[in-house]
């Protein structure tokens, strides 16, 4: 098969940009036969590849969503014809307005526009993203919960939705054993670690209010934390440290030495902290909402988003129960061992292939 994988995000400090590297890299690694042709603008950084990948560069202006989207909606089709490909597939929801003469593939990771309030894109960005999604021969989605959401509030047919789980950070050592950064230490007392921010979806102010009845511990908290249309006031508290934005690097290390990630998070798509905390042989304290249980797979504490007593109740046990938070971390470890890119890879090669297969029977 002939692929053209467009991929405007490749590179960018996004959700999408992080999607769409370790996609191409988990495609690189497979032994199959496919040719990959990598549509992206001239100023995105592509990973090494190997000789089945092709890349094709085209001008955008960079900053400008109406010049990208009009890059999205011509330039990628145009090049995708002239080879020609087999497949087209968007990593990103969008598409061209005409045939570009094969089946076409969309991934929309998950539905927060549509369900939660406040995150709706502008017209015509959300009429766009709609139509790319309903016109796709196929989309693919990061859980079934996304997909649930997708069916229910597009309407798209749930036959032509697919989940690719996310694959997980790397597992660290049984036997960590390094000194934390200046970063993770700077205080004498533990902490538990919410990421996020402000951003009201990940339901700061229910870990705030649960927080109040924690006695000898900080709650560091990672992400925005200005006010906007989907973020919350900052609301200065006793015990709670506001880091903003830190490093990947720095990251990792907080999740290494904190008590337990707190994440009550009322919509996620994914919920890629849950892993990265597993990872790092962390517990995790997380909502029984959208996807998290899906992910969590019974490694986690799982309370409402609304039970502040919960999450209190669940941080003291984490806090005061060495075996249960050495149960968490045994079977956290099993479930992140559980994602991985070359299952993501696998799974959306298995894709592409049930809508060409029958093609080429025919």
């Amino acid at each position: 098969m002939r692929i053209g994988l467009v991929a405007r995000f490749l590179g960018e400090p996004i959700g999408l940009g992080t999607y769409s590297v370790n996609l191409l890299r988990a495609l690189d690694r497979r032994e199959d036969e496919h040719e990959y042709f990598v549509y992206t603008p001239t100023w995105n950084d592509v990973p090494s590849l190997g000789p089945r990948f092709r890349v094709r560069r085209s001008h955008a202006l960079r900053g400008s969503r109406a010049v990208l989207t009009l890059w999205d909606q011509t330039l990628p089709a145009v090049a995708a014809a002239r080879e020609p490909v087999d497949l087209v597939h968007y990593l990103h929801p969008a598409s061209s307005p005409f045939s570009v003469g094969c089946p076409v593939v969309v991934n929309l990771l998950d539905a927060i526009r549509w369900v939660v309030p406040g995150y709706r894109l502008p017209y015509p960005y959300d009429w766009l993203e709609r139509r790319a999604v309903r016109r796709a021969d196929l989309i693919l989605t990061l859980s079934e919960s996304a997909r649930s959401d997708i069916e229910r509030v597009l309407g798209i047919p749930r036959g032509k939705i697919r989940v690719t789980y996310l694959g997980g950070p790397p597992l660290d050592s049984a036997h960590y054993s390094e000194q934390p950064s200046d970063l993770a230490a700077s205080c004498e007392s533990p902490y538990f670690l919410f990421v996020g921010g402000t951003e009201k979806r990940k339901n700061l102010a229910t870990a705030l209010e649960a927080f109040r009845a924690i006695e000898g511990y900080e709650l560091r908290v990672v992400g925005a934390n200005k006010a906007s249309p989907v973020h919350d006031a900052r609301r200065e508290q006793s015990g709670v440290r506001w880091l903003g934005y830190i490093s990947e690097p720095e990251l990792v290390e907080l999740y290494r030495h904190a008590t337990a990630l707190v994440f009550p998070s009322r919509y996620e798509g994914f919920g890629l902290p849950v892993l990265e905390a597993m990872a790092r042989r962390t517990p995790v304290i997380a909502s029984d909402a959208s996807s998290i249980p899906e992910v969590a797979r019974g490694a986690a504490i799982l309370v409402d988003p609304d039970d502040v007593a919960g999450l209190s109740e669940a941080m003291r046990r984490i806090a005061s129960e060495p075996p249960l938070r050495a149960e968490l971390v045994e079977r956290g470890v099993e479930v992140v061992s559980s994602f991985n890119w070359d299952e993501t890879a696998r799974a959306t090669v298995a894709a592409y292939e049930e809508l060409l297969l029958p093609r080429t029977d025919s």
